[in-house]
């Protein structure tokens, strides 16, 4: 078990399995051959001597001849690692102040499939921590699991306006709610839906579609602007019914 838990942490520091399971039999092993090391792992030679030329050439490990016998042992184990700290943390500055200044083109992917019902919320809660003004949501999830997430909207000072054709009480999440009563109705997983808009940045779109949830988040400000003024249309709709009666659907309904 030790062992595993060494092999799995010199993976994490760029190690391949295999490179990290001939280097750990030369430290248990210093001094040994390729030979005595695929006798010991079970690989063959040709496997074990290609990892000791990567590892070699990385320069955890030196070789040295006696009687025309190649054997192998590592480098100082901390001169190893404190250069290896040292270049990560070099390498991490450097990516990190010029990846920041790249031009994005306009060919960056804008649109992510999400397929699944899970994918959807994990997403949903995510572009709702990056909030910083306004959230429109139209949809008839049970919004209640979020109750924390509203929470922090509202400690943040961004206003939540939610649409729903089904009718919930939302007073607990403390968010701005209309509810379309019209078309209030018990809803069936197939009827499930979710779209959301945060400021002018984000937006997602989830129902679903064929028995199977799925949706699309998207950065591109045109499909942020149409969920954006979806939800605001439903709303400006759910108005004109409760001022002029149910008979409105009626008079702006088109006949296609």
């Amino acid at each position: 078990m030790e062992n595993e838990k060494i092999l799995e942490n010199l993976e994490k520091v760029g190690f391949g399995r295999k490179e990290a399971e001939v280097f750990l039999e030369l430290i248990k092993n210093p001094g040994a051959n390729g030979s005595q090391i695929a006798k010991t792992l079970g690989y063959p030679r040709t496997t074990v001597y290609q990892n000791l030329d990567i590892l070699q050439k990385k320069g955890y490990i030196n070789s040295y001849l006696d009687k025309e016998i190649t054997f192998y042992e590592t480098m100082d184990l901390n001169e190893i690692f404190e250069n290896y700290k040292k270049n990560v943390d070099s390498a991490t500055k450097f990516l990190k102040d010029e990846l920041n200044k790249v031009n994005v083109s306009g060919k960056q992917k804008q649109f992510y499939n999400l397929n699944s019902f899970d994918d959807i919320k994990d997403r949903f809660k995510s572009i709702l921590k990056k909030a910083e003004n306004l959230v429109y949501i139209n949809t008839n999830l049970d919004l209640f699991e979020f109750e924390k997430d509203f929470k922090s909207l509202k400690e943040r000072g961004v206003r939540v306006v939610i649409f729903s054709f089904n009718k919930t009480e939302y007073k607990t999440l403390e968010v701005e709610t209309y509810i379309r009563d019209s078309f209030n109705k018990n809803i069936t997983d197939s009827e499930k839906r979710l779209m959301v808009a945060i400021d002018s940045t984000a937006a997602i779109i989830g129902s679903n579609y064929e028995g199977k949830f799925c949706g699309t988040y998207s950065e591109n400000r045109l499909l942020v602007n149409i969920v954006t003024e979806h939800i605001k249309n439903d709303i400006h709709l759910m108005k004109l019914e409760n001022r002029f009666g149910k008979d409105i659907n009626k008079i702006i309904t088109l006949d296609f």
